[in-house]
């Protein structure tokens, strides 16, 4: 399974195959569609693999709302599963209606940069993009990117939002704010293999 959407894009063009190997399709339960292939051979997490669900998603961001499952989600009885779950997957599609999803990394120009000024830089974007739902990653390796951030940002504000943090990105010092998007709300969306379908708060 790739996604919970409300309902199938008009123009609609999903790759050829999916993950699996399998056709992607849309199938309905209750009001509720689900996008989907069958497991025609066995796969693994590759590059490639993890680059084909992400074309599938890609393929709805026409859709009002988009509740992405995560890579490898997979049931053997979807109504099954559907029907177990209707409420929660019914308010995970409300919480990211009309909404994408915007990430903003840092990445770090300065060895010397630490926690404390990662944490401040963050909090000056939070500040700046004023939205209620985000989420602060410090990145859990030693790499260049040394921290991200992800918003909920309604698509016809995205403009906006990306004025709004453009001040702070264009002073920090010591590190690059590069923001990327829009995508679909992964970072909105809990697991797909709990009872609760979607989980939003500002990070703590």
């Amino acid at each position: 399974m790739y996604a919970l959407v409300d309902r199938v894009p008009r123009r609609w063009r999903p790759p050829a195959t999916g993950v699996g190997g399998g056709p992607v399709e849309a199938q309905r339960i209750h009001d509720l569609f689900l996008v989907v292939s069958r497991v025609v051979n066995p796969f693994v997490r590759t590059l490639r693999t993890q680059a084909a669900h992400d074309d599938v998603l890609a393929s709805l961001m026409d859709a009002d709302a988009v509740a992405p499952l995560p890579f490898g989600t997979a049931v053997m009885d979807l109504e099954g599963w559907v029907e177990a779950r209707v409420p929660d997957l019914r308010a995970a599609l409300n919480a990211v209606r009309g909404s994408v999803e915007m990430t903003v990394r840092l990445l770090r120009l300065d060895a010397g940069v630490d926690g404390p000024h990662l944490r401040s830089l963050a909090e000056r974007l939070i500040e700046r993009a004023a939205l209620p739902h985000w989420r602060y990653r410090p990145a859990a390796n030693p790499t260049n990117v040394a921290a991200s951030l992800s918003f909920l940002v309604p698509r016809d504000e995205v403009a906006a939002f990306l004025a709004r943090i453009a001040p702070v990105a264009s002073r920090a010092a010591g590190l690059a704010v590069v923001p990327t998007g829009p995508a679909p709300a992964y970072s909105f969306v809990s697991s797909a293999d709990t009872s609760r379908a979607a989980a939003l708060a500002p990070a703590g």
